[in-house]
């Protein structure tokens, strides 16, 4: 059956480019839907969605915006409106069925305009940037395909068309592809740092052989939240709420750089209130705020003189303090409040990460206990709150997670 494929890229300067890809698309039997994101001169091509129609759909008309960037308007903002306007496109041709998968060919406003519509699709529809410039930074945390091209895409000399057949062979590739059918279990995300790896380890061994699928995410939870509103997860286990501590403790623009986005959050996986999905969340990772770094002299100066270790050769770990966690054990308290389906809150009485057990170099108890008071005096009757006599990453800490995970999933059916 003919896939569809969007081709997203600037006519005047890659119209012949595209049109070479969609010859081959459309020799291996599949249907090319070029959308022209060009503002300034003159298409090469005709795309099936021109610019003109690019800009009316985000907001503008084209002529608005060509006369704005006659008199010398910031050339951004006529590219901010054709995002918006391929975005629009983007996401109605998905909605219709008209779109099985979506590339983006060019430069850095290639990149802004390809990886802002890809974004607006879901996770598992195929997606490539050919690029001659590699900036991590639009791209986030999609699955998005990147092909970095050795010379610019001007021209169709032997090196271009090699690479344009390679990208257009990826992406034919993608769409051809089908996930086998099988047998679909409930599928949890669960999140995770190298610190509390072993017990994550071993409540996903329990629960695939109770029937589950656990899906794992390193402590920041973006994408999770997403593949919750998408409707792909089924339960959440957050063995490691350590992206709390940033949230609540440190200033907005250090959150922006965390999460690789400029808003900022302060709440995580309120999506899994929404959605009323089981909760199990612990303090996996609370006893520490992480650093990049060789040594405790290059953390900033207001976390001098704690406790510390190194985790690996750059990666500096100080201790969080009582009165921090206080403030954290309340924010969870309160997000579990929140929620609109059931939660639990399990907490092991013998440290939060392998680098808090006894005898490891954040060893504090009493730190611990400002989380615990406080969760407590905060969370309401309907949260399950239950106290293990043990450290996060032992053996019975694992199993009361998957024994009041299973409750919770019982008491809902």
């Amino acid at each position: 059956m003919a896939k569809k494929i969007v081709i997203v890229a600037t006519l005047d300067t890659r119209g012949d480019e595209v049109q070479y890809l969609k010859e081959i698309i459309e020799k291996k039997g599949h249907r090319a839907i070029i959308v022209d994101a060009g503002v300034m001169g003159k298409p090469q091509i005709r795309g099936d969605f021109p610019r003109e129609k690019v800009a009316e759909a985000g907001g503008k008309s084209l002529k608005e915006l060509v006369e704005a960037a006659e008199k010398g308007a910031d050339r951004f903002e006529a590219t901010k409106v054709m995002i918006e306007g391929v975005k629009k496109i983007v996401g109605d041709l998905y909605s219709k069925g008209e779109l099985d998968g979506i590339m983006s060919l060019g430069g850095t406003t290639a990149a802004a305009l390809g990886t802002a519509a890809m974004k607006v699709l879901p996770i598992g529809v195929p997606k490539l940037l050919v690029t001659t410039f590699i900036d991590p930074r639009p791209i986030g945390d999609e699955d998005i395909t990147v092909m970095q091209t050795p010379v610019d895409l001007v021209g169709l000399d032997k090196i271009v068309k090699k690479t344009l057949t390679n990208a257009a062979g990826a992406i034919i590739g993608m769409v051809e592809q089908k996930v086998p059918k099988a047998e679909e279990k409930p599928l949890v995300g669960m999140t995770v740092l190298g610190v509390t790896t072993p017990c994550v380890q071993k409540i996903m061994s329990r629960l695939q052989k109770r029937g589950y699928n656990a899906v794992t995410f390193h402590a920041k939870t973006t994408m999770l939240d997403r593949l919750i509103r998408e409707g792909n997860i089924d339960a959440i286990i957050d063995v490691t709420s350590f992206e709390t501590i940033p949230m609540v403790l440190y200033p907005p623009e250090y959150i922006s750089m965390l999460i690789g986005a400029p808003e900022v959050r302060r709440v995580r996986l309120e999506s899994a209130n929404e959605k009323a999905l089981p909760q199990i969340i612990a303090p996996g990772g609370l006893d520490m705020h992480i650093f990049p770094g060789t040594g405790i002299d290059q953390v900033p100066s207001e976390f001098k003189g704690r406790k510390w270790t190194m985790h690996g050769p750059s990666v500096v770990l100080v201790r969080t303090t009582r009165e921090e966690l206080e403030k954290v054990g309340k924010s969870i308290a309160e997000r579990a409040n929140r929620a609109k389906g059931p939660v639990a809150i399990i907490i092991p009485l013998r440290g939060f990460s392998e680098a808090s057990k006894k005898g490891a170099p954040l060893h504090d108890p009493e730190a611990d206990q400002g989380f615990i008071k406080s969760l407590k005096e905060n969370v309401e009757k309907k949260v399950k709150v239950v106290e293990v006599d043990c450290h996060i990453n032992d053996d019975l800490f694992a199993d009361k997670v998957v024994e009041t995970f299973e409750e919770l999933i019982k008491g809902r059916r």
